[in-house]
């Protein structure tokens, strides 16, 4: 795909991966939409976006006024990337129904959601449209004392995957994107539970580039190995 041009949405721009993503596709030449969920953390949205537009993936109504909006406003988008998410640390005995949809909505259902809702949007694109979704190592490796972040980053990753049949009637191209540990500080930041002693990440850079060179040379699979 040449990016020169084209319209991206990011989902999640003001955390760490989609700071840089936004950041690269825009020194590509891309006019690229940026989303942060609230108007604090919007402040860590990168300099240059074409729009900043705010997004709770767990609020309905957050992701019905955004869709709506991109798909009456006229912007012909030619790619979705979805780099948002949260992680919890438990056993299944110790996560809380509570705790365990909170990831779900944020890693799954929400982006979802918004993705689906602005297939139409994607089907319009002259270019090579293309979906791209973050869900991780996890997907493919089972670990203790994250079962709610595995079940919910495993269900992204299978509905990415039908998705991806579905999506070809249209000439949508669908990305499951499935880096391993990653230094980007989010196992900090968990809303729930204490992060066991991971060893050493891979840089965020080294992800981002990754996935932006699978973007322009068409593949539709990022596994763990391919990073």
């Amino acid at each position: 795909m040449n990016i020169q041009g084209s319209t991206i949405l990011v989902i999640g721009a003001n955390g760490v991966f989609g700071r840089l993503t936004a950041e690269k596709l825009m020194a590509m030449g891309a006019n690229v939409i940026g989303t942060a969920r609230s108007n604090e953390s919007a402040a860590n949205l990168p300099a240059g976006l074409a729009q900043g537009l705010l997004l709770d993936l767990e609020s309905a109504e957050s992701i019905a006024t955004l869709t709506g909006y991109l798909s009456t406003s006229g912007v012909q988008l030619d790619g979705v990337i979805n780099l948002a998410g949260v992680v919890g640390f438990g056993s299944a005995t110790d996560t809380s129904a509570s705790d365990a949809q909170k990831l779900m909505q944020v890693n799954h259902l929400g982006p979802s959601a918004v993705i689906s809702a602005l297939l139409p949007v994607l089907s319009k694109s002259e270019r090579e449209p293309f979906i791209l979704s973050i869900s991780g190592v996890v997907a493919e490796k089972i670990f203790p004392g994250m079962s709610a972040y595995v079940t919910s980053k495993t269900a992204h990753s299978t509905w990415l995957k039908a998705l991806n049949l579905e999506a070809r009637r249209m000439k949508i191209r669908v990305i499951d994107a499935r880096p391993g540990h990653t230094e980007t500080g989010l196992a900090s930041r968990a809303v729930f539970g204490v992060a066991p002693a991971f060893p050493q990440g891979m840089t965020p850079q080294h992800v981002v580039d990754t996935i932006v060179a699978a973007i322009v040379t068409g593949s539709n699979e990022l596994a763990s190995e391919n990073f």
